[in-house]
């Protein structure tokens, strides 16, 4: 079934859900008149170029009302795939934060407004730059774009794949963390042995007054070190996870 002015709203909602959930998108350095103002851009663009049809027929306000929340909630789902990665780059950062010393040391997460750690919250920002340096934020609308394609309006298959799907990415989150923050932690655990080596060799030193600004000196030395390799890897985790985009929308229309 075609949709005539409504399905402008419904464009709306999808693309809205992707504001709420995806990364960049829902910062909340973007103030909120520019988010509407870029929503209903892109959504007047999208509804003019892209057929848009109704897997059932909307003849009340319930359906549309109905049509609208699920929408919503399949931008978001594309936008969710996205912050996945994020998330697991901030939580390497906090893994690297509790080995340091700087697990009380907390600063503003831009994305969520929340007290988050110092490299975490650093981890972040470096990839929200390599994000945009690589064009990700236009992959994301890409994707939605060509989700009409393959999901109509009230067309969302929410099975069990789905989920399974969203459950390994979750689980993808914890690996990327651990693959990022092993170089530092590993570093770190070999400081705390020599540390241990010196304690019951030399009683006399007070290893805790050497031993806080020895690891994070440590800490930010392999930081540096390491930052190639974690730009490096960085890229390669965002372009499987433009392919995982593309998975989602198809599980989606199934």
């Amino acid at each position: 079934m075609a949709l005539g002015w409504e399905g402008f709203l419904l464009v709306i909602g999808r693309i809205s859900g992707l504001f709420i959930g995806s990364p960049v998108f829902s910062a909340r350095q973007i103030p909120i008149q520019v988010k509407i103002l870029l929503t209903i851009m892109l959504s007047g663009m999208i509804a003019y170029v892209t057929p848009l049809t109704s897997a059932v027929p909307i003849t009340d306000s319930w359906t549309f009302l109905m049509a609208l929340a699920v929408e919503v909630f399949v931008g978001y789902t594309i936008g969710f795939v996205a912050y996945v990665l994020f998330a697991g780059i901030q939580l390497a950062g906090q893994l690297m934060d509790m080995q340091m010393g700087f697990g009380l040391v907390n600063v503003i997460d831009p994305q969520s407004g929340m007290q988050v750690p110092l490299i975490g919250n650093f981890n972040y920002l470096l990839a929200t730059i390599i994000f945009l340096s690589i064009n990700g934020h236009h992959y994301l609308l890409q994707a939605l774009c060509n989700s009409y394609q393959i999901i109509p309006v009230l067309g969302a298959s929410f099975n069990g794949q789905v989920v399974e799907f969203l459950m390994e990415l979750g689980a993808n989150m914890f690996v990327i963390g651990l693959k990022l923050a092993v170089p530092v932690v590993a570093a770190l655990f070999m400081a705390d042995l020599a540390l241990g080596f010196i304690a019951r060799t030399v009683p006399q030193m007070n290893v805790f007054v050497v031993g806080l600004p020895l690891k994070i000196g440590a800490g930010l030395v392999m930081v540096l070190l390491t930052l190639p390799i974690f730009i490096w890897f960085a890229q390669i985790l965002m372009e499987r996870f433009f392919g995982y985009l593309d998975s989602i929308v198809v599980l989606l229309g199934m």
